[in-house]
């Protein structure tokens, strides 16, 4: 197929030029492929590369020589290299929207405040296990641009995981489906900003509007407090959506984090006329994502549970409804802002104990003594596991789940879960494998 059929006029114009491609990874290196079997000149951008030909500043010096710039999705929208671009006149692209336009098949978007990646992987999984052909691409997977070029994945269903970021620059993305599964952006103090935040995300129902909408329940209710109408075609989960399976424990929806997503995504299968014990059997064998609530170990009858993953306040609400019993809570981390007296009230009741790192610590500690819980500020994990199995009584539970970033101490979340890990396998093995 001749890939420049596909665009529309205006854009093969704009690539006369040589096209300015920003970013040498994964999705600069496909949309790279893509520009070669046009046979489309362009030049590659990326700071931190080492090669010569690849140019590691851009200005407006620089955009003079290029109208149009593709960029990778993990580009910020006020990154000054795509701010220079646009003051010389570039038309700026997100790969992953100019590569939809190229694409021969049907497309799902996850978008929403949590659990988006676990959604697009069980999406992927289920609809596989169904017979449908089925790939989770975009941001932080297999770029899009890979599947505009592969004659074997024509017509397959690309299911994209979409963040506010990434919404707020697509222009041109077009799918089917449009799931958006939560709506707790509780890191932002100011009302006004919530409700811009909300209002971006729901322009990416405007993109494709003959498209199905599914929203979930905090999203309906966002939308009520901001007034802001959705369009009739939107479904919801009902009663009759929510599984009452009983998953294995290996199971990313055996705890409650992920059930409303999966109610939802439930309706959609449904209304496809896909059978449901099909989705239950995907359900019972899709396991849980590494630092997601799951179990680390246990020593001396006490269970500790790693949720590094959870970055936000909500997350972390919805994990600790997983406990019957109070549990002593290790959190904090980087505070980005928020208000934290709901926060705390909303998880006052599910904890015993509250053990406090980062520069979030102070702040936790002084609205969670407010509510009579006791709280430690220690300053790493390895002292933070200490101090919570020191406190804990023997069937007692110990829950790792910040609510906050990582910021520098340890990098990402993936860094901090397995400092975690090990600090509570060290715990185990000096207490002898007890």
């Amino acid at each position: 197929m001749n890939l420049r059929e596909t665009l529309p006029d205006p854009l093969l114009e704009r690539m006369e030029r040589p096209v300015a491609v920003f970013g040498v990874g994964s999705s600069g290196k496909a949309v790279m492929e893509i520009l070669r079997r046009m046979k489309a000149s362009f030049r590659a951008y990326d700071e931190r590369a080492g090669e010569e030909d690849i140019g590691r500043t851009f200005t407006e010096r620089e955009a003079g020589h290029h109208d149009l710039v593709l960029h990778s999705p993990a580009f910020a929208p006020d990154h000054p290299w795509l701010r220079a671009a646009t003051a010389a006149g570039c038309e700026c692209l997100s790969e992953i929207d100019f590569a939809q336009q190229l694409r021969r098949g049907p497309t799902l978007v996850i978008t929403g405040t949590n659990g988006k990646t676990t959604l697009q992987e069980f999406a992927t999984f289920a609809l596989k296990r169904a017979g449908i052909s089925a790939v989770a691409a975009g941001q932080n997977q297999y770029p899009l641009s890979r599947l505009a070029v592969r004659p074997e994945l024509d017509g397959v269903t690309a299911v994209c995981a979409m963040g506010p970021a990434l919404a707020r620059v697509v222009k041109h993305f077009r799918f089917e489906t449009l799931f958006w599964t939560n709506f707790h952006e509780d890191h932002i103090e100011d009302p006004g900003e919530r409700r811009e935040l909300f209002e971006r995300i729901l322009r990416l129902g405007s993109l494709s509007p003959e498209a199905d909408f599914y929203v979930g329940e905090s999203v309906r209710v966002a939308a009520e407090e901001y007034g802001v109408p959705f369009p009739e075609k939107v479904r919801m989960a009902r009663p009759e959506d929510r599984p009452t399976w009983e998953l294995p424990v290996r199971s990313a929806f055996s705890t409650v984090i992920h059930h409303p997503a999966l109610a939802l995504f439930r309706r959609y299968w449904r209304e496809r006329g896909l059978p449901d014990e099909q989705l239950k059997a995907a359900a019972e064998a899709f396991s849980v994502r590494e630092h997601r609530l799951q179990p680390c170990a246990e020593a001396g009858r006490v269970r500790f549970w790693n949720d590094s993953k959870a970055g936000n306040f909500a997350a972390t609400a919805a994990a600790l409804q997983n406990f019957s019993d109070p549990v002593l809570w290790i959190g904090g981390g980087c505070y980005r802002g928020g208000d934290l007296r709901p926060f705390a009230e909303r998880i006052a009741p599910r904890i015993r104990m509250g053990i406090l790192l980062g520069d979030a610590a102070p702040r936790l500690q002084e609205v969670l003594e407010k509510r009579d819980i006791p709280c430690r500020i220690v300053h790493d994990l390895r002292a933070a596991v200490e101090e919570a199995f020191s406190h804990a009584e023997p069937g007692e539970e110990v829950v790792f789940s910040p609510g906050f970033v990582a910021g520098e101490q340890y990098g990402d979340f993936m860094e901090r879960g397995i400092c975690f890990e090990n600090a509570v396998l060290g715990l185990k093995h000096w207490r002898g494998g007890a």
